[in-house]
């Protein structure tokens, strides 16, 4: 009967070792387990970081392209205002002032015979006033669209 000891403490030895393995796998099950969740969270996590970095991307065009639009109308308007002031240096154009010129007495004599102008100051000070209420409309556009878009 010696085997049967023998036999008694292999069939224990495989019993003991094949609980280990059990005890050991539902460990691993459960760590891939708790690792597939964490992996699953962090997956959501990452999804609404790109949601997140695709709204900003839309807002950073969106806030460019009307930067650009108000450029160019800017640009446009100092275009227009360009040639309108060309056109008056070369006398193509000239600059005419609703006003009303005092009475002259018919026995004085006027030296001033030519119609009114402006003075140069006061010209530039036109080009001036002109230049600012055409970008006036383009600023606050932009700036109004600036804060709508701040909003989103």
């Amino acid at each position: 009967m010696p085997f049967t000891n023998l036999k008694l403490w292999l069939y224990s030895g495989l019993a003991v070792a094949l609980f280990g393995l059990i005890l050991r796998f539902d460990y691993l099950s459960e760590k891939v387990d708790s690792q597939k969740n964490e992996l699953a969270q962090k997956n959501v996590q990452l999804n609404e970081i790109n949601e997140t970095l695709k709204a900003e991307r839309e807002s950073l065009r969106i806030a460019t392209e009307n930067r650009t639009k108000y450029y160019l109308e800017l640009e446009s308007a100092e275009n227009e205002i360009k040639t309108l002031r060309a056109r008056v240096d070369s006398g193509a154009a000239r600059l005419r002032i609703k006003a009303t010129c005092p009475t002259i007495a018919a026995d004085r004599p006027s030296d001033n015979q030519a119609a009114p102008e402006l003075t140069e100051d006061a010209r530039q000070a036109y080009w001036d006033l002109r230049r600012e209420m055409t970008q006036c409309p383009a600023q606050l556009a932009l700036a109004i669209k600036t804060l709508q878009d701040d909003r989103r």
